[in-house]
């Protein structure tokens, strides 16, 4: 039986399914959902594959909480593309330059 793999995070992250606009460093725009957040970071994910992102971008998503918009700025530190509901989706990981404050 395969070991876990140890946690990275030093923050917890709650499953959310915010809806989200990025915004990339060129002044790209797409729109995507928050699947996990966190103080210091997300998991975001979006259908856009043609999406221009790379790690190590800097990029800032306006994060859509039931009526409250968090604005946070942050590093991509990874990306994948992922199998969601029957869907290919592009998903990475982001780092907050600053922590925010999630909602409960």
């Amino acid at each position: 039986m395969p070991m876990a793999e140890p946690e990275r995070r030093s923050h917890r992250r709650t499953r959310v399914g915010y809806p989200v606009r990025v915004r990339t460093e060129s002044g790209d725009e797409f729109e995507g959902v928050v699947d996990n957040l966190g103080a210091l970071g997300a998991l975001v994910a979006t259908p856009h594959l043609e999406a221009s992102i790379e790690v190590g971008a800097s990029i800032t998503l306006a994060i859509d909480t039931d009526g409250a918009v968090i604005e946070a700025a942050g590093e991509v530190l990874r990306i994948e593309q992922e199998f969601a509901e029957g869907d290919i989706r592009l998903a990475f990981a982001v780092r907050f330059t600053s922590p925010i404050e999630p909602p409960e």
